[in-house]
């Protein structure tokens, strides 16, 4: 009787954190982060290595938001994020390895750097030493670029 008791006892205990954990999970999906949450989520610090750079004519970093989203039909990854700061804009992507796959499941973060002087655009990201992963982040910069320079 008492190990039928501590079975049950067990089970509830189980389903009521269950429960817990779903609660918490919806709240989660409901939370909305502000700009500077979400580029403490992107890893900033990182993101050092330069895969394309190029200049643009009138080019505005304070419209590249606006612009990547009007100019970038999504077809082989996903823009979820552009966070516009002095000469920068952050952008935060949802990617397929191999790139030209199907899955969106990699997120990547890169930094639009702008150099009025020169009118340059250069896109950065994270380095990586995986193949795979770094022919899909230069793929995403000549998206990016191509993007803004329309």
């Amino acid at each position: 009787m008492l190990f039928t008791f501590s079975k049950v006892l067990i089970h509830v205990a189980t389903a009521i954190d269950e429960a817990y954990q779903e609660g918490q999970e919806n709240e989660l999906e409901n939370l909305e982060l502000s700009s500077d949450e979400i580029l403490e989520t992107m890893d900033i610090d990182n993101i050092t290595s330069c895969y394309q750079n190029t200049g643009i004519e009138g080019f505005n970093i304070k419209n590249a938001g606006h612009v990547l989203k009007q100019n970038y039909t999504g077809k082989v990854f996903d823009i979820l994020h552009v966070i516009v700061r002095r000469n920068c804009a952050y952008v935060k992507v949802m990617h397929s390895i191999p790139f030209n796959g199907g899955n969106k499941c990699y997120g990547a973060s890169f930094s639009i750097n702008f150099m009025e002087p020169n009118n340059g655009v250069a896109i950065y990201g994270c380095p990586t030493k995986n193949s795979d992963e770094k022919q899909a982040f230069k793929a995403i910069s000549m998206e990016l670029l191509a993007a803004l320079s329309k």
